[in-house]
């Protein structure tokens, strides 16, 4: 299934006062790779929106294994999972190094908010395509 790797330096106001990454900034990246595997896949967020289209997060998990802290590499290796009607699942890796530091996971809808309702649709054919295709990483 369709793949993505993201590499980042911990930035310091993403620690916390004993200088490790605050638990709530993994969730931040694990959302950014998810926006950054889309527009790979050809579908920009911003596109997206314009056209009141979406992928809302309607569950989320991290696992935390070791600290990342101030200046640490980082590499976010995203992957698609599972990829339903409405929904499709990601996986999330953090790697420091050769390292697994966390993983989690999120699952995503495909969603309209035309006339501002939010109703989730079917995943375009297209879209469904791109996320069942090979690795990328």
């Amino acid at each position: 299934m369709f793949s993505h790797v993201s590499r980042f330096k911990v930035r310091f106001g993403e620690t916390d006062a004993a200088g490790i990454v605050y638990y709530p900034n993994y969730y931040k990246w694990m959302d950014q790779a998810t926006h950054d595997l889309m527009f790979a896949a050809g579908f920009s967020t911003r596109r997206l929106m314009e056209e009141e289209l979406g992928v809302p997060l309607i569950e989320a998990q991290c696992r935390f294994q070791g600290p990342l802290r101030f200046e640490d590499e980082v590499k976010l290796v995203s992957a698609v999972t599972e990829v339903r009607n409405k929904v499709f699942r990601l996986s999330h890796q953090f790697y420091h190094g050769d390292r697994l530091v966390a993983e989690g996971y999120e699952v995503r809808a495909w969603v309209s908010f035309r006339g501002g309702t939010l109703k989730a649709q079917a995943l375009p054919q297209a879209l469904r395509d791109q996320l069942l295709s090979s690795p990328t990483v």
